[in-house]
């Protein structure tokens, strides 16, 4: 018997929990249906089985009252019943703070911003969406977090402070592409679209409202195209605004006509109707056909904005309808319309400066009970000791790259320096390699059969009969002077080389050059003829240029040794603004690879005398001339050295 009994207590005790867990799944379940209706817009079906559901006296679960009161607030949202709601979101409230139901607390909290955004309560509106966004960070809610932006974006957007819509905006959309749900996706495109209509940035708005309409469309979500139209005709101009707003009504009138968006979307339309009555070009008949529409709209507008205590569109509509009770000859109604309309707007815009500085003052005392709520004193210490090793250590590492930033400047100057020293040591050994291979070959030759000769007048003179021994002495004489001719050549180019060395321009005849180089070859068999018609003056140095012609007359000499009637003829003549010299012998010849030396600094072997056509060369280059060679076999040489610059008269 005793055990019969157990069985009788144990069998009651799990029927009871059966039935416990029957019930748990079908309240869950009614919540959940409710839910649903709220989807897709059913409001009156989710209040009947809300109202049903928080009637009844059964047993229920804590979490599936929790989501009927979350059902049955956003379905008097839904249809604009305020008052109503408000009353289901203060008991949501309490119940979610007792229970520790976080997440429906962060629920309860976002609609307590909605119901204060009706009534354009801003400064309330913000701290129960800043709540709630706080709670959606903690337990990482993100689709409870998105609809925050978004609201935060609207009330960005009211008092038009776009660069924090835009910021929250952007957060919306972030959050949206995270959840990867394409209804609140094309929410977000909306939103976005919105906040750049309102800064004037109409390409990027109708981007992001083509998006959102084209995802609604795509999965027949009516609310969001509804939204979307709805905000889209902002930035839309005549005829296209009015059919995108009659469009989007269509929308509103069969999913929630009381919703605040078909109240400012009437209001919008009556507008725009109005806006045509006054356009020009309009008949009469015409014209009292569209002030009719637009009073048709806008009283719907201001009927709905009243039952549900929505000023702000209230406000609009008003404006608007007192302009077409005048325009009808109604004018107590347009008197006692614009009476209202001033009173409204004066009480709405004194307390919208209220809210402003209110809102400033709260998002201070927000920010520091949050940092209340997340840390504590001792945290915050150790975060300030943090900060002064850190503020120590990045000082450190900028001494040291100062220090190396320093140190790479010294070292970049020094490698500059060295660098300017090893350039100006390879010219020194350039100039010195050449230097050394002219001596070679230019004073080695003459001072060697010089030598040669005095050995044999010292050793043998008995070898030599007086005929020879005069011969090789008028050699030997030629050669001592031809030496004494090259030296002084080469002392003048060696000083060409040195340092700052610069030639000396003086003013003087070309004629003295003429004469002074007939007197130097005097002695020559060859007859040097000299042409000066134009007894031209020239500014320059007088040595380098002696030198030169010097220099160009004994290499023509020397070419002409072998030659029947030699002739050598000098020339100096002006050509557009430049002074010209040349030479002209009627020698041999020679091949252009001879005259090497006159154009390449490398070569060192010149014709006979190499030092002859370096010290040309280099001469007439430190004295701004160029030259030019003219020279084929059998036909002779023509060498011209001419200005490079045209002289200034």
């Amino acid at each position: 018997m005793k055990h019969f009994a157990l069985f009788l207590l144990a069998f009651s005790l799990f029927s009871s929990a059966q039935q416990t867990q029957k019930n748990t799944e079908y309240w869950l379940s009614q919540a959940n249906k409710a839910i649903e209706y709220n989807k897709v817009s059913d409001f009156e079906n989710s209040l009947k089985l809300c109202k049903s559901l928080l009637s009844s006296t059964e047993s229920k679960p804590e979490e599936a009252t929790e989501a009927a009161l979350r059902a049955i607030t956003t379905a008097y949202l839904g249809l604009a019943e305020v008052d109503s709601a408000q009353m289901f979101i203060s008991r949501g409230i309490q119940r979610t703070k007792a229970s520790k139901s976080y997440k429906n607390l962060a629920f309860f909290y976002f609609n307590q911003s909605l119901v204060y955004q009706y009534k354009a309560d801003f400064t309330q509106q913000a701290a129960y969406c800043l709540k709630s966004i706080e709670i959606c960070q903690k337990i990482n809610d993100l689709k409870l977090l998105e609809q925050n932006y978004r609201n935060m974006t609207m009330l960005y957007l009211d008092q038009q402070n776009y660069e924090k819509a835009l910021e929250f905006s952007k957060k919306s959309l972030a959050s949206a592409q995270k959840i990867n749900d394409e209804r609140i996706l094309s929410l977000a495109y909306a939103t976005l679209g919105e906040t750049y209509s309102m800064m004037g940035i109409d390409n990027l708005s109708d981007q992001y409202f083509a998006r959102s309409y084209v995802l609604s469309e795509k999965i027949n979500y009516s609310i969001g195209s509804a939204w979307t139209l709805t905000n889209w005709a902002n930035i839309k101009k005549g005829d296209d605004a009015l059919q995108t707003r009659e469009k989007a009504q269509k929308f509103w009138n069969e999913i929630s006509p009381d919703n605040i968006m078909s109240m400012n979307n009437l209001g919008q339309i009556g507008k725009i109707y109005f806006e045509k009555s006054i356009a020009q070009k309009v008949n009469s008949a015409l014209k009292k056909k569209y002030l009719l529409q637009a009073q048709n709209y806008l009283e719907q507008a201001i009927e709905k904005s009243k039952r549900s205590d929505n000023i702000t569109n209230l406000i609009e509509s008003q404006k608007i309808i007192a302009q077409v009770y005048a325009a009808l000859g109604q004018y107590p109604k347009a008197y006692q319309t614009e009476k209202e309309y001033h009173q409204l707007s004066d009480s709405l815009y004194s307390q919208d400066n209220k809210n402003k500085i209110a809102e400033l003052e709260n998002r201070e005392k927000l920010v520091k009970k949050d940092r209340e709520i997340a840390v504590n004193k001792l945290v915050i210490e150790q975060k300030e000791k943090q900060k002064w090793f850190l503020f120590g250590g990045i000082f450190l590492l900028l001494c040291i790259g100062g220090l190396l930033l320093y140190q790479n400047h010294i070292r970049k100057k020094n490698n500059q320096k060295l660098l300017a020293l090893n350039t100006e040591l390879d010219q020194a050994n350039q100039i010195k390699t050449r230097f050394f291979s002219i001596l070679n070959h230019d004073l080695r030759s003459p001072v060697s059969n010089l030598i040669d000769f005095l050995h044999l007048q010292k050793d043998s003179p008995d070898l030599l009969d007086e005929a020879t021994k005069s011969r090789i002495e008028q050699t030997t004489l030629t050669s001592a002077e031809n030496l004494l001719h090259s030296m002084e050549d080469l002392l003048l180019w060696s000083k060409g080389q040195m340092e700052r060395f610069e030639p000396r321009h003086t003013q003087f005849l070309v004629r003295e050059i003429f004469e002074d180089t007939q007197r130097y070859f005097a002695s020559e068999k060859i007859k040097i003829e000299f042409k000066n018609p134009q007894n031209l003056e020239v500014f320059t140095d007088k040595d380098y240029l002696k030198t030169i012609i010097r220099n160009l007359t004994g290499n023509a000499l020397k070419a002409l040794s072998e030659t029947s009637n030699p002739s050598i003829v000098w020339a100096a003549f002006e050509q557009d603004g430049k002074v010209f010299f040349s030479i002209t012998d009627n020698g041999p010849g020679a091949d252009q690879l001879q005259f090497k030396a006159l154009y390449d600094e490398s070569e060192v072997i010149g014709i006979k005398s190499g030092l002859g056509l370096h010290l040309i060369r280099d001469l007439a280059r430190a004295i701004g001339y160029k030259i030019q060679v003219q020279s084929q076999k059998g036909l002779g040489t023509t060498i011209t050295l001419y200005e490079t610059a045209v002289k200034v008269l």
